[in-house]
């Protein structure tokens, strides 16, 4: 098992903190995602990147969001309100894990939050 990189002290404390997720809420994609992560580091988790120090348009054209067409917004109260975690994982200081202990549960809560679509404008197809 893999070690993660945790940045620690570093959390999105504002509730109102725009988090942005590849693709749909799919709850298939969710569940094949979370337990890669779990397969790896021992925790269920899914990748979402803070849009924090550049605006959102600039964090659609950087890899890996570049990569989807369609792009899931959320803030980091709705889901702290949905009972799940948000971890800073990894050394890019904009992405963090949605984590949570039990796996359709967490992908359940996960579906359930309120959120929105988008088109990515500068997806690379």
């Amino acid at each position: 098992m893999k070690q993660r990189y945790l940045r620690i002290g570093d959390e999105l404390a504002d509730g109102e903190a725009v988090v942005v997720r590849g693709g749909e809420l799919d709850r298939e994609i969710l569940r094949t995602d979370a337990l890669r992560n779990h397969a790896i580091y021992g925790t269920y988790g899914i990748s979402v990147f803070a849009v924090r120090d550049l605006t959102f348009d600039e964090l659609a054209q950087q890899r890996p969001l570049v990569r989807f067409e369609r792009l899931t917004i959320m803030t980091a109260g709705v889901l702290r309100a949905a009972g799940l975690r948000l971890e800073p994982t990894g050394r890019n200081p904009r992405h963090f894990d949605v984590a949570f202990d039990d796996l359709d549960d967490g992908v359940d809560r996960l579906c359930h939050c309120e959120h929105r679509v988008v088109v990515n404008p500068y997806h690379e197809g």
